[in-house]
This record gives structure tokens, sequence and C-alpha cells, in this order.
């Protein structure tokens, strides 16, 4: 990735590679600064990540930039002793890449699982809220009552609509059962 960088910019001086720096998106800037053991200029590279994001002293890129030769130092180790175990890199990389799924897998399946608690909280609450409210509904509905009035009135009505012969004799006969029962 940094050595693409190289290609990109004509090394004429250090001044040239600092505006190039400066020009990149944050997130290139950052895969550089991850893989700055690999770049030829890697306190440049640093230089413009801390400018970026959070301004560490000289102490401390010197003491980044010792970490990343520390690690750069034991990447070349690592690949020394698989060039000796006749280790491909392509099956390292398999075996990072699986690491790397396995690594995500895991924290899915963490964040799926908060996920899941909070829709059983969720869902319990709304439960209850729903179970108070419909006995409020159904409290409510039980302390109407309908008059005797007003079942006569009703009576009338579909009197009146089987006289029109909007219902049958029979249908009439059928409701007039019902609203003598709840008188």
């Amino acid at each position: 990735m940094v050595i693409n960088l190289i290609s990109s910019v004509e090394l004429k001086s250090e001044k040239s590679i600092k505006e190039y720096l400066k020009k990149l998106s944050d997130d290139t800037i950052i895969k550089y600064y991850s893989d700055v053991e690999y770049s030829p200029f890697p306190i440049l590279v640093i230089e413009e990540y801390t400018r970026r994001f959070n301004q560490k002293s000289k102490n401390e890129i010197i003491k980044d930039l010792k970490f990343q030769t520390r690690l750069a130092r034991k990447k070349t180790q690592e690949i020394t002793k698989m060039a000796k175990q006749n280790t491909l890199l392509d099956d390292v990389t398999k075996q990072k890449s699986k690491a790397i799924i396995d690594q995500a897998k895991r924290k899915g399946y963490r964040i799926s699982e908060k996920i899941s608690n909070k829709r059983n909280i969720l869902s319990s609450k709304l439960k209850k809220s729903t179970k108070s409210k419909i006995r409020k509904t159904v409290n409510a509905g039980k302390g109407l009552t309908t008059s005797k009035k007003e079942y006569l009135e009703l009576l009338e009505n579909l009197a009146k609509l089987k006289t029109a012969g909007i219902i049958t004799t029979k249908e009439f006969q059928e409701k007039k059962k019902k609203i003598l029962s709840k008188i």
C-alpha cells in the first residue's frame, strides 16, 4: 500500500512528500500509518498522521517509530522463518484472514447478543404497557352500560328495517332475542 505511494510521488524532496501526504484523505493516511513499517519514509507518514489525528510529541513519535521498527523486525523474522520452513506467504495470508474472520464472527456474535438482550427488554416493556392499556380499555368498556330505553329504541329501529324490507323476519327475530336477553 505504502509502496504505491512511492511510485505516485516524485521523490524530489522531503517537502514534496509532505505536501503529497497532506493532500491524501484521512482513510489513506490511516492505511499508510498502519503499514508504516514498509514505508521508506515512516517519520513523514507518522508526522502527517499525528498532525491530523492526535498531535503527538516528538518523543511519542520516536517511541512509535521504535515500535514500528520492532514490528518490522518481527515480521522480517517471521518471513525468514517461513522461508526456512518453505511456508508459502499465501498460506500465512490465509491463516491471518481466517483469524480476522473468526474475530469478526465473535464480535458479530457479541453484538447480536447485545441486540437480542435489548430486544427482550423492549419486548417485555411493550408487553407490560400493552397489557396495562388493554386492561384499562376493558375496564372502561365494562363501565359502559346501555340503558333499557336505548335497547327499546334499537328494537323500534329493527322493526322499521323489517317493515321497509331491508331485513327478513327471521333476522328480525334473531336480533330481537339478543336485545331482549340484555334487558
